[in-house]
C-alpha cells in the first residue's frame, strides 16, 4: 500500500499528534520491516506527509508514558524505541486490509489509457493495470513481458471473433503456435485485414522476448517509450478486430 493510500486509510490528519506518530511507524514497519524507532525518525516520517516537524521532547514522552503510549525503549539501544507487543498486535488486526489484500494493483493508466481499453474482460483488464504498475514502478523488463503478453492474447482473440483460430493452432489443434507465427499469418492475412501498424508487430514481440529471454538484457524507461504510441494504435484496432470495441 502505498502512502497516500495509506493516510486515506487512516485519516491521519484527522489523528492527534501521538496517533499520527503510531501510525506512520506502523507503515514503516510494514513497509521496511523497521521494528526500532528513533524520535529523528518519527520526525522525517510526520514531515513527509506534510505536517511540521513535532516537538521530539513532548512527543517522545507521550509516547513512551501515559494514555498514549505504544513504545518501550530497546535494551542496550539508548534513543531507540519499538512497539509495545500488544499495541502491535491491535494494529495488525485494525489494519489487517493492509495484509490480505492480494488482488488489488494501483495503476492510474500510466502507460495504457484504463478508461478506454478496460472494462471488456477482466483478464484484460489485470493486464493493463499490471503493466500500468510496473511501468511507474520502474519495473520496465515486467513491462516489457507483460505487454508482449496482451498483444498475443488480442491477436488470439481477433482471430477467434473471425472464427479463423484453427489458422493459428499447432498441427494437433489443441493449443496456438508460438507468437512470431501468429504474427507471420497475420500480417498476411485476407481476413483480419490489418492496417499499416502491423509493421510494428514485430518490433512489440522483440521488445518483450528480449527482456524475457536475453541473459544479459536488461529494459530501460526508453525502450517502452519508443513504442509506446504505436503500441496504443495497436491496441484499437486489435480491439476492435477482436470485437471488444462496438
Amino acid at each position: 500500500m502505498k502512502l497516500l493510500d495509506f493516510i486515506d486509510l487512516t485519516n491521519l490528519s484527522t489523528r492527534t499528534e501521538a496517533e499520527r506518530a503510531k501510525l506512520l511507524c506502523f507503515y514503516q514497519y510494514k513497509k521496511s520491516g523497521e521494528c526500532q524507532f528513533t524520535m529523528t525518525m518519527i520526525s522525517d516520517l510526520m514531515q513527509q506527509c506534510g505536517n511540521n516537524a513535532p516537538n521530539t521532547s513532548r512527543l517522545s514522552e507521550r509516547l513512551r508514558k501515559g494514555e498514549d503510549r505504544i513504545f518501550i525503549p530497546v535494551k542496550g539501544e539508548k534513543g531507540k524505541f519499538e512497539f509495545i507487543p500488544a499495541v502491535l498486535q491491535r494494529l495488525e488486526k485494525e489494519y489487517s486490509s493492509m495484509r490480505d489484500d492480494t488482488e488489488t494493483i494501483v495503476s492510474y493508466s500510466e502507460l495504457i489509457d484504463e478508461t478506454k481499453f478496460c472494462g471488456k474482460r477482466k483478464y484484460l483488464d489485470k493486464l493493463i493495470t499490471q503493466i500500468n504498475n510496473s511501468y511507474s514502478n520502474n519495473c520496465y523488463d515486467a513491462c516489457a513481458v507483460l505487454m508482449r503478453r496482451l498483444f498475443e492474447v488480442l491477436l488470439v482473440l481477433s482471430y477467434q471473433n473471425f472464427g479463423i483460430d484453427n489458422e493459428i493452432k499447432d498441427a494437433a489443434g489443441r493449443g496456438y503456435i508460438m507468437l512470431d507465427g501468429i504474427v507471420k499469418k497475420a500480417k498476411d492475412s485476407t481476413v483480419l485485414k490489418l492496417s499499416r501498424i502491423k509493421n510494428e508487430f514485430d518490433t512489440f514481440r522483440m521488445v518483450g522476448n528480449f527482456s524475457a529471454h536475453n541473459i544479459t538484457y536488461t529494459a530501460g524507461k526508453k525502450d517502452i517509450d519508443d513504442i509506446k504510441l504505436n503500441y496504443r494504435v495497436m491496441l484499437e484496432e486489435l480491439y476492435n478486430k477482436a470485437g471488444l470495441i462496438v
